[in-house]
């Protein structure tokens, strides 16, 4: 199993981004330049049109933008059952929702393994998402993070490389780091984000790098968390452009 496709989502920096530029705050220029280097440069050819659905919407509490994600065990939050749920669940890498002036409808933006996107445009209610706050977020993620902690030390694990995880996460943190957030990122926000990279880095160092899976119970209940939380910062964001406009 592929740990940093389910702990690391290049999509939160592009939702992010995307949010700034729709909202006024980030050239179209540096919008490329980051789409490029997140591997989204597929979205560049469809900008007029994502412009174009969310110019009338970017007013009100509710983001313009959002993001979507799904794992093991969790189903993306799109209508059971359509060809944009069916599609992000292939995809594994989630989802881009867009508002419409329309309430009923929404459009999603799906990325696949190639680097190219399905746009599909969703005439019935979406799943209500969970708005957590950027707060209650990283309270979640800190709980879950604790609580496996505690399991861990319960079950008696130790290793002799006790070290290493902590020399390797560093790196991965780094990685996960770049290529890094727009300029109007909310300081909350970019917080919430750099714990979710941190616990991440730390699922992969244990689960991927030093190829231990004794504990993989109690760390992989944290993906879920951890996806929360790209989520929940990603609609603050783009929250917060709006407030900035």
């Amino acid at each position: 199993m592929n740990i940093r496709a389910e702990v690391w989502s290049p999509l939160q920096n592009t939702a992010v981004w995307l949010g700034a530029w729709l909202h006024g705050l980030e050239a179209t220029d540096n919008l490329i330049d980051a789409l490029t280097d997140l591997g989204g440069e597929g979205l560049t050819g469809v900008l007029r049109d994502i412009r174009q659905v969310a110019g009338g919407v970017l007013a009100g509490e509710e983001p313009v933008l959002r993001l979507v994600l799904s794992g093991p065990g969790e189903a993306p939050a799109l209508r059971a059952g359509s060809a944009a749920a069916e599609a992000a669940s292939r995809s594994g890498a989630g989802a881009l929702v867009l508002r419409d002036a329309d309430p009923l409808t929404s459009h999603i933006l799906v990325p696949d393994s190639g680097g190219n996107w399905q746009w599909f445009v969703e005439e019935q209610p979406l799943p209500a998402p969970a708005w957590l706050s950027p707060g209650e977020a990283d309270q979640l993620l800190t709980q879950a993070t604790n609580e496996a902690a505690r399991l861990v030390q319960a079950s008696g694990y130790r290793s002799d490389a006790l070290n290493s995880p902590r020399l390797t996460v560093g790196t991965l943190a780094d990685f996960y780091d770049t290529p890094g957030l727009p300029s109007a990122a909310p300081v909350r926000a970019a917080k919430l984000f750099a714990r979710a990279d941190r616990v991440a880095a730390i699922v992969e160092t244990v689960t991927g790098r030093m190829g231990d899976h004794r504990i993989d119970p109690e760390l992989l209940a944290l993906w879920r968390h951890i996806r929360a939380a790209r989520m929940a910062g990603v609609a603050y964001s783009v929250r917060e452009f709006g407030r900035l406009t």
